[in-house]
């Protein structure tokens, strides 16, 4: 008996955007329930001429709507570029909240939009005062 080769996730084709990057579909990403910051684990089949010549496994984290980066190395390889169609196997996905919390979301969402705050001098003696208490724990004071 031949043996059975198994399926992704999902397949789709996607057209690579500037620097590399692709979009998961929104159909896809909302059935997988996968978002801003959900890594996920893909494989990427160049196509020419409806041949498979070339094919590369990576991680990506995703952006907004979806958006993530071929690796660069990967692209030079593969010889993908800006305008081309590639095939794209979902092999499996990292919901970051259930691997950090949501307070590590939190973190990482505020890190990721440069996310600062004008603060008077009492804000400033609060935040030191909490420091040399040794109260700090761990915890980012605004977020």
């Amino acid at each position: 008996m031949p043996e059975e080769t198994p399926e992704p996730l999902a397949k789709f084709h996607a057209q690579v955007y500037r620097n590399g990057r692709i979009a998961i579909p929104k159909n896809e990403r909302d059935y997988f329930g996968i978002d801003q910051h959900d890594i996920v684990e893909l494989i990427v089949r160049k196509i020419v001429n409806n041949k498979i010549v070339g094919r590369g496994w990576f991680l990506a984290q995703l952006t907004v709507r979806g958006v993530l980066t071929i690796p660069l190395g990967l692209r030079k390889e593969l010889e993908i570029r800006d305008g081309d169609f590639v095939e794209v196997l979902l092999l499996g996905f990292i919901r970051i909240e259930d691997m950090i919390g949501e307070k590590g979301l939190k973190i990482m969402k505020a890190l990721r939009a440069n996310e600062y705050r004008v603060i008077s001098e009492d804000d400033e003696k609060r935040l030191l005062s909490i420091v040399a208490r040794g109260i700090y724990n761990n915890d980012i004071l605004f977020i």
